[in-house]
């Protein structure tokens, strides 16, 4: 039955990393103060790369989207195995974004910060450090910087960045490090482990670590997956030089369990409210259900609201207001996932949605795949009660 467990939540990791893809890093230095080195293309307020646009994205007639952010009803990123995307036209057409160095690969993770801004980890051709990638136009112009990791997450709170490094020791250990910038990324200094400070000393290598938030420079989460009987939730107040649990209520209802919990998610002009993904696994039926845990004060208490069967991608616009993937097809919630309603909209029986992306509460997008490993990009201007296929 553990065994069993742990390939479930193998899968389960796998499709919700389907807009985040998963880490994997190499240990490196605890201090690095590189030069950054800007390469130049013409600057603009949103970049339109002049080179071809590529072909339509719904495998297999052409590259399969892999993740979708949008920012305006026409504006957003995308990203294909081997390129960052940019469209100015709701979805319909796409082009193929210049960097200033490396190459995008099928482990490449990426920071949005809005249509203008963005960051990327690459590695190195050695593995062992990286580059940092940064647009603040749209892709324009880039700087880049050596970073001393190769591989991870990157999370933001003000004007401080984190990076998060996990380092598989075993199917399911991981241990991690964790660096900061406070100067845009030119500079970056581990805060975790410390010198004297061994790394399982605050966070164990047990369990897969699922990512990083902050809510200010100073408070943070860590997720954790392959629970048993308890919602793991880690909690810094110091920037990530130290770590604790944190205790999570469990829903009455959810019994004979295994957890995960994933990074919360707050909202830029309200550090109160915010909401923290659960995945609950019965080892009795092999049963998924997710539930979204809601805070009204920072993340000091979370309660649990409804739950969602078999959950996938996820989007909220604020702590009140989301879209969630789940068995019977797209649910909507309005009340801080207290209750979900199913929208009355039909998709093909084996098609599951890897990423959900809204701008507001009426224009939204679904990137979905099916048992074909065919991709769509869906639209609506309805708020999710109708959907558009784009490129079918």
């Amino acid at each position: 039955m553990k065994k069993l467990a742990f390939m479930l939540l193998l899968l389960l990791l796998g499709s919700l990393a389907a807009c985040q893809l998963q880490p994997a890093v190499a240990p490196t230095p605890a201090n690095f103060s590189p030069t950054s080195t800007t390469t130049a293309v013409p600057p603009a307020p949103t970049a339109r790369p002049t080179n071809t646009p590529v072909p339509a994205l719904n495998s297999p007639n052409g590259p399969p989207l892999r993740i979708l952010k949008m920012f305006t009803a026409q504006d957003g990123w995308g990203l294909i195995y081997n390129s960052l995307l940019l469209t100015h036209d709701g979805g319909i057409s796409w082009y193929s974004v210049p960097l200033s160095a490396g190459q995008i690969n099928e482990e490449t993770r990426l920071f949005f910060v809005d249509v203008n801004t963005i960051y990327i980890v690459l590695p190195t051709e050695d593995a062992q450090v990286g580059q940092l990638l940064s647009t603040s136009n749209g892709g324009g112009s880039w700087q880049t910087n050596p970073v001393p990791f190769s591989r991870g997450q990157i999370a933001a709170a003000d004007q401080r960045l984190f990076f998060l490094e996990t380092t598989r020791i075993k199917s399911d250990e991981m241990s991690v490090a964790i660096f900061t910038s406070v100067d845009n990324g030119l500079s970056w200094n581990r805060v975790f482990p410390g010198a004297d400070q061994a790394s399982a000393s605050f966070l164990p290598n047990a369990g897969i670590k699922t990512g990083l938030s902050f809510i200010s420079p100073e408070r943070g989460w860590l997720g954790l997956a392959d629970q048993h009987q308890k919602v793991v939730l880690y909690k810094t107040e110091d920037g990530g030089q130290s770590w604790a649990p944190q205790e999570i209520p469990l829903p009455q209802n959810i019994t004979s369990l295994i957890t995960s919990s994933y990074p919360p998610v707050f909202f830029p002009g309200n550090k109160d409210e915010g909401l923290l993904p659960v995945d609950f696994v019965s080892m009795d039926t092999g049963d998924r259900n997710r539930v979204f845990f809601t805070t009204s004060d920072g993340g000091i208490n979370w309660l649990p609201g409804a739950s969602v069967v078999d959950a996938e991608a996820y989007t909220f616009l604020d702590a009140k207001t989301g879209w969630v993937w789940g068995k019977r097809g797209l649910y909507f919630t309005v009340d801080s996932a207290q209750t979900w309603q199913l929208l009355p909209v039909a998709f093909g029986r084996s098609e599951k949605a890897t990423c959900v992306s809204f701008v507001d509460a009426k224009s939204g997008w679904l990137l979905t795949t099916d048992a074909k490993n065919r991709v769509r990009i869906y639209s609506t201007r309805d708020g999710g009660n109708t959907w558009t296929a784009i490129n079918p």
